[in-house]
């Protein structure tokens, strides 16, 4: 029986155990030095104090060589990982879904300058269950225990079991590595695989969102005064959670602020009305919600933010009437999509993974317009590079976009 049909065994211990914390200064360069007499491929993984401390920070950093040995890394007691950094260049980093793991472990001084993440592998594979314990399970016929995923990363000490837990989330990132990196020479996508490793090293760091407080209020907030109430409550919170260090949404939850933004209180009576505005953890910044609500109540009419948020559109028109590109345009990235699916189907893949819905519809748009032009033609190859596709993309997508029909 193969290991995609045998029952998965668990995967409780680590090889080699569980080793532990590198919280000294002494640890952190017996690992350095462990790093350098042992090159070839590098496991890595992070864990972050995700729902507990403002801003996500990553805790813990997990390594595990190529001759098996592993480090787990106390990132709040050694905060500069920058000396490792020589240590950890001109070899591969293998990670699982790296991207939220690379910005963080940036933030702490290293960067990968070599990249094979077995999420993206796997998916190029055609695999469609791609969490780590499922293409362990998969493909190695083991699975991982998850239970504590959601844990607050930043208690300290670390319990026991916690740190088996991040020992065992790089422990089988080698062998993955092996299999999927065959796979994709037997498929002739490990190029593929490549530049989506490649545009994953160049991510921005990690940044808020433009207007991340309007997150939830759609259809429940209706006045650019009620929006106003929002932002100055979130903008708040944000403050408040910084200084004390804790997850905004710990403090106070945002469908309290977005209750409270739909009906202004007008005393403290009233806000306290509100169960998560009375809580002990809120409570204490009882003065700051007023002020936040004054502010609002007060704010000139200028000021005020629109009820719908402000977006530029993904194509500006050259040749065509709005009208028509909305009729024509729809039809078109109908063709594309069915075309997507298509060949999405005949290579195995999540059509997805080859055109996103946004890059359809974009492409609609494109095409849609340089039909009603006389003598020019639309760059597809260049729209799409301008679009942050990759060229295996583009060299799939780009046939697609010839020969379609009017309907």
């Amino acid at each position: 029986m193969s290991a995609e049909t045998e029952e998965p065994m668990v995967k409780t211990i680590p090889q080699g155990g569980v080793p532990d914390p590198v919280d000294t200064e002494e640890a952190f360069s017996e690992m350095i030095s462990a790093l350098e007499a042992d090159p070839g491929p590098v496991a890595v993984d992070a864990e972050r104090s995700s729902g507990f401390r403002y801003g996500q920070p990553t805790v813990l950093v997990q390594f595990k060589t190529a001759s098996g040995r592993i480090f787990l890394v106390d990132t709040l007691a050694i905060s500069d990982l920058s000396p490792a950094q020589a240590a950890l260049s001109n070899r591969i980093w293998i990670l699982h879904d790296a991207d939220q793991d690379l910005r963080g472990i940036a933030e702490l001084g290293l960067q990968a300058d070599l990249l094979f993440d077995t999420e993206v592998a796997a998916r190029l594979c055609g695999m469609r269950r791609f969490g780590l314990a499922a293409v362990c399970e998969q493909l190695l016929g083991v699975t991982l225990e998850k239970e504590h995923q959601a844990a607050d990363w930043s208690v300290r000490p670390i319990p026991r079991d916690w740190l088996r837990y991040a020992a065992l989330d790089v422990d089988l990132l080698h062998p993955l590595y092996e299999i999927l990196s065959s796979k994709l020479k037997e498929l002739g996508r490990l190029e593929w695989a490549e530049q989506n490793f490649a545009a994953i090293m160049e991510l921005a760091p990690r940044q808020k969102k433009p207007d991340q407080w309007r997150k939830g209020a759609a259809g429940k907030l209706t006045t650019p005064r009620q929006f106003a109430t929002l932002r100055e409550l979130w903008l708040t919170r944000e403050e408040i959670a910084e200084e004390i260090d804790m997850s905004p949404s710990r403090l106070l939850n945002t469908s309290a602020m977005i209750s409270v933004a739909a009906h202004p209180p007008r005393t403290r009576r009233e806000l306290n009305k509100n169960s998560a505005f009375r809580s002990p953890r809120a409570r204490q910044f009882e003065d700051e919600w007023m002020d936040a609500l004054d502010r609002a109540k007060w704010m000139d009419e200028d000021d005020l933010p629109p009820v719908r948020r402000s977006t530029d559109p993904s194509y500006f028109p050259c040749y065509a009437t709005s009208s028509y590109l909305r009729h024509r345009s729809s039809s078109i990235s109908e063709v594309l999509k069915e075309r997507v699916h298509k060949l999405a189907k005949k290579l195995d893949l999540e059509p997805m993974l080859i055109a996103p819905t946004a890059i359809t519809k974009h492409l609609g748009w494109l095409l849609a317009d340089f039909e009603c032009a006389d003598d020019d033609v639309a760059n597809v190859e260049a729209e799409l590079e301008e679009l942050g596709c990759r060229q295996w993309q583009i060299d799939l997508i780009e046939p697609l976009t010839h020969n379609i029909p009017r309907r």
